[in-house]
């Protein structure tokens, strides 16, 4: 009876340290893999997203944050010093266009609630309208400059899963990264004839050389400018401009 107990109570201890691993293994097998989710920042800035995130180990996970950016307009404020006088440039520019966001996640107390930390992507491809004021043959006439804008990029952000109910998720995450940009703004105005274009290429050309045009977070916007023109438009490129980007969210999922 004694040697019966004695190997009942060294039991006890195994069995619990056994229960653990189960557990997780059940958890694993058992739990959800799978999320989607939407991010109510981006939609609150009139991006439609969907969000997929994947259960890759007990640990990890990947994830596909993709949408698009509908039209809206927004103020742009650049600060600049043009022939040693300062000048101030206030634009309404109107983006829109699609954009990706692939991510590694990784969870220390187990994939896919918790708190995390996300090595992340970023894509976009953009177009927007930039309107100018200008004065010709006594008129005043309002036009457009017809941008694209395309980057590539990625930093580290981190962030927390909950289950707010067994199948309802809350994710919440906020980042920090760097991405190289290329933009082209040109204009074709029927207003305008191959000379006023040349005029315009050459002035573009002349102030980026002298001038100090800095927008936030991007520093000086002229770096690297080169400008052309042709008998019907005038066009300005930046090629590998470096900017940061951020990366944040509210999101709300189903999992399965």
């Amino acid at each position: 009876m004694k040697h019966l107990l004695l190997s009942c109570s060294l039991l006890i201890p195994v069995a619990s340290i056994a229960q653990e691993p189960v557990a997780d293994v059940a958890k694993d097998l058992l739990g959800p893999r799978s999320v989607i989710k939407t991010n109510l920042v981006g939609i609150a800035l009139l991006s439609v997203n969907a969000n997929y995130e994947y259960k890759t180990s007990p640990k990890t996970s990947v994830g596909l944050l993709a949408g698009y950016k509908v039209e809206s307009t927004f103020t742009l404020d650049a600060i600049g010093k043009i022939d040693g006088e300062n000048h101030t440039y206030t634009g309404e520019i109107s983006p829109k266009g699609a954009f990706a966001n692939p991510y590694f996640r990784f969870y220390p107390t187990g994939a896919l609630t918790g708190f995390y930390l996300e090595g992340f992507l970023r894509y976009y491809n953009y177009t927007y309208l930039v309107p100018y004021d200008y004065e010709k043959d006594g008129r005043d006439i309002s036009a457009n400059l017809d941008g694209t804008a395309d980057g590539f990029g990625g930093g580290l952000a981190l962030g927390g899963q909950f289950a707010l109910a067994p199948r309802f998720y809350l994710d919440i995450f906020a980042g920090f990264g760097i991405a190289s940009g290329n933009m082209h703004v040109e204009t074709n105005d029927p207003n305008l004839d191959a000379e006023d274009y040349a005029k315009i290429a050459k002035g573009i050309e002349e102030n980026a050389e002298t001038a100090d045009v800095r927008v936030m977070f991007l520093g000086n916007t002229l770096d690297g400018l080169v400008a052309g023109a042709n008998s019907s438009s005038a066009w300005a490129d930046i090629k590998g401009e470096l900017f940061p980007i951020i990366r944040s969210g509210i999101c709300l999922g189903w999992a399965f």
